[in-house]
């Protein structure tokens, strides 16, 4: 059936080949104009999981407990300690500027600088409680030290706002979510920073989620002029081993018209584009390449190499290589569409665009390069001198002598060796982060390099808050929830990833000891809610409304405990939920119910659960996707799983390769991953087919010349893409994005492993098994070794 419908739509297209070109054009031209409105930028409620209890607790309680868009400011002193009047100065400047940035909550400013931060002291007058430096910096020396020491008698935030040593102070703020746009809170923030008065006496380090996307938009403009590079070396490498210049036009024209529908489409969707998943876009164009260069290399064979007239031979090529083209794109398509499963906007945007874009790669490619080359009136010219094939058949030549002789039989049990080596390494890839710092950008990295040294000195730069909620209001006032939110923050705080925990239970202890002069012996909890209740009342007295509001809220009915970590890690994250469990069934809290886990590591941390129980799901039914596919093609239960092969070759050696450089499987990599499934199968497709093919024309044909000849066409094809999308992606390594330079890395080791298995693995294969959907039911004819006089007159 799928041959029958290949032929017919093979002569249609031909016969009609100036209304199908000018379809296509007109189709692509209207998606084009439809790019003028494109959204390039990194929208944060995309990146949240939509069904979690994590972000069901975070979106909660995210404008009164912390968001997950915290960005800190770390002001350090080049010399001596920040208690000058200049710095501090620099410290207030700072924090009145940070509340006009786009999207900030102004109630979650907080620093020195800010009237949240206060000062508990008894007198014979009663107890006081004063912002520490608001609304003005101390004017004389005395009223500095004066500062001084209240920082110091102050746990709350002496260590968590001002480093021990005094050299360097924090500044923190927070936004509506809904109103974050990291295009302009970058340039906002940094604008403010480089105004700086004193930069001669004070450094700036400023991290957060906000200035991490900041710089992810501020290096696009290097992104785009690098995949164009990449683009350039490809189509530069096509043309010099393919000679021809409908060889390297026609892969462009295909990936370009391809490009158009799939953003077009997207825009009519609605849909932005992120900046981090241009290299999954740069995957799809590399497919839409390797599918023109199959059909020009068939069209070359039987034009150049046959004698058949061009018209002709381009018909012929389209019903040829239709059905591996179409099982490449739906396999392609159904894996990265398995993605759509996974509760994240982002990855939902991608899957259900990169499933548009591989199967637009049905039009710009399977049918336009066909009919373009239908116009071919000139015999194979060769457009320079050089003469690189002798490269590609040397490599081929190696592979066909691998199938001729008994080496084919040693194939098999060393694949399996090496695969099962693989995988216990790949056993070590992490779900989640693997790195300290963010696996986005380098590790000497500005943002990186601020992180260490705020992690270094300060209790941590990533924050997660769990949330008690009572059933009465003042249930954070009795004493034992005080005295549990103590014992759990003392458990959270023995693991080394945790720096430190503020709650209410702290304020209720400071000011407690305040009471007795500030003597720590006095550093306790009330015994009764009453006694609690008053110590949070001397606490407010003369207090906004809002300066307990990340710890309570107004009716002390649900509170926070905030914990401060140092790394973002899955393991870190992973450890840290489990102990949180952990310690909640051992402590249970009547009238109390305790959830977790928001800001921005409870994001993260439900990011990582999803992709941890929906990964090996996503990844099952994409092998599920190439099964059923190859079932309905060939209509043989075996093909699904002789396909499977090259799929879990080129797996395996891209996990253990991840676990190797330390690339966790996260929101960024997933895609890249689903759309590796079908990059893996894709050349397979086109070899065994080239036999298959060969042999339904000629059943009494010798298998060893049907798999000469497929190696030497579309083995040639399969090694000339391979090579030259493997060269471009190489400059994706001088990428200032991390994550980019990986990834590109990644997606050439994956074309030339794939190539690899195509080539050697998989004709062995085919010559040792004798898969009945390829040789049918008729007896296999005894093979010869005819040498390289018969693999030339096959392959001419």
């Amino acid at each position: 059936m799928i041959s029958a419908f290949a032929r017919s739509l093979s002569e249609f297209c031909i016969r009609h080949r100036v209304w199908v070109t000018a379809i296509i054009f007109v189709s692509t031209l209207l998606m084009a104009l439809t790019l003028l409105k494109i959204d390039v930028r990194t929208v944060f409620s995309d990146m949240v999981p939509s069904d979690h209890e994590y972000v069901d607790v975070h979106e909660t309680y995210k404008d009164t407990f912390g968001g997950s868009n915290k960005v800190s400011i770390l002001v350090q002193a080049r010399d001596g300690d920040i208690m000058t009047q200049p710095i501090l100065e620099e410290v207030k400047r700072i924090t009145r500027e940070l509340a006009k940035v786009s999207g900030v909550n102004p109630f979650q400013v907080v620093s020195l600088a800010s009237r949240k931060l206060k000062s508990v002291s008894a007198s014979s007058m009663g107890i006081e409680s004063v912002p520490l430096m608001w609304p003005d910096v101390p004017e004389s020396d005395a009223g500095i030290e004066a500062l001084r020491e209240a920082i110091i008698n102050n746990p709350l935030v002496y260590g968590i706002y001002v480093e021990p040593d005094l050299s360097s102070t924090l500044i923190q703020m927070d936004f509506y979510d809904h109103l974050v746009d990291y295009s302009k809170i970058f340039p906002q923030v940094q604008g403010i920073l480089d105004a700086s008065p004193v930069a001669d006496q004070v450094t700036h380090h400023v991290v957060g989620e906000p200035i991490l996307y900041g710089w992810v938009d501020f290096y696009l403009d290097e992104t785009v002029s690098i995949a164009l590079i990449s683009l350039g070396a490809m189509l530069f490498a096509l043309f010099l081993l393919n000679r021809t210049w409908r060889g390297t036009l026609l892969p462009l024209l295909s990936g370009v018209v391809s490009t158009i529908w799939a953003l077009g489409i997207g825009v009519l969707l609605g849909f932005n584009f992120d900046p981090l998943v241009i290299v999954v876009a740069f995957i799809i164009t590399a497919r839409c390449f390797s599918h023109a260069v199959q059909l020009i290399t068939r069209f070359d064979d039987l034009c150049d190499g046959e004698g058949v007239e061009p018209r002709k031979a381009a018909e012929q090529t389209m019903k040829e290589l239709f059905r591996p083209g179409l099982l490449g794109l739906v396999s392609d398509a159904g894996a990265i569409l398995c993605v759509v499963l996974t509760p994240i906007p982002l990855l939902q945007k991608v899957s259900i665009i990169g499933a548009i874009w591989v199967m637009t790669i049905g039009f710009s490619a399977v049918i336009l390069t066909p009919v373009l080359l239908s116009w071919v009136k000139a015999p194979l010219r060769n457009a320079h001198p050089l003469n690189l094939r002798f490269l590609l058949n040397a490599v081929l030549s190696v592979a066909v002598k691998v199938v001729e002789t008994r080496a084919r039989f040693f194939v098999l049990p060393v694949t399996l060796i090496l695969v099962a080596a693989l995988v216990f390494k790949a056993t070590d890839l992490t779900i989640g982060d693997a790195t300290t710092g963010s696996p986005i950008l380098w590790e000497d990295s500005q943002f990186n390099r601020d992180s260490a040294l705020i992690n270094a000195n300060y209790p941590g730069t990533e924050q997660m808050f769990v949330v008690l909620e009572g059933e009465k209001e003042d249930a954070l006032k009795r004493p034992d929830v005080l005295a549990w939110m103590q014992g759990f923050q003392r458990r959270m705080e023995r693991l080394p990833s945790v720096g430190g925990s503020v709650s209410l239970a702290d304020i209720v202890v400071d000011v407690r000891r305040n009471l007795y002069e500030g003597n720590p012996r006095y550093r306790e909890l009330g015994a009764t809610q009453l006694e609690n209740g008053e110590l949070i009342s001397f606490y407010m007295q003369g207090a906004a409304p809002d300066d307990l509001a990340q710890f309570a809220d107004p009716l002390f009915q649900n509170g926070s405990v905030i914990l401060f970590f140092r790394d973002r890690q899955g393991e870190t994250l992973r450890h840290a939920t489990y102990q949180i469990r952990r310690y909640i069934e051992e402590n249970p809290l009547e009238g109390v119910d305790v959830r977790l886990a928001g800001g921005s590591l409870g994001i993260i941390a439900a990011v990582n659960e999803i992709l941890l129980s929906d990964q090996i799901e996503a990844i099952a039914l994409a092998l599920l996707v190439v099964i059923l596919s190859c079932l309905a093609v060939y209509r043989s239960s075996a093909s699904g799983i002789f396909f499977i092969v090259p799929v879990l070759i080129s797996n395996v050696v891209t996990f253990a390769f991840m676990a190797w450089q330390g690339i966790g499987m996260s929101i960024s990599t997933l895609p890249v991953v689903a759309l590796g499934i079908g990059l893996g199968v894709d050349y397979a497709f086109y070899i065994v087919d080239s036999v298959k093919e060969y042999l339904e024309k000629d059943p009494g044909a010798d298998p060893m010349d049907a798999i000469r000849q497929s190696l030497f066409s579309a083995g040639r094809g399969v090694l000339l893409t391979s090579v030259t999308l493997a060269a471009g992606v190489l400059f994706w390594s001088l990428s200032s994005l991390r994550f980019q330079a990986e990834m590109g890395t990644l997606i050439g080791l994956w074309l030339l492993v794939s190539a690899f298995t195509s080539l050697f693995v998989m004709p062995s294969l085919v010559r040792v098994l004798k898969p009945k959907f390829i040789f049918g039911d008729r007896p296999v004819k005894a093979e010869s070794d005819q040498g390289m006089e018969r693999l030339a007159q096959s392959t001419h």
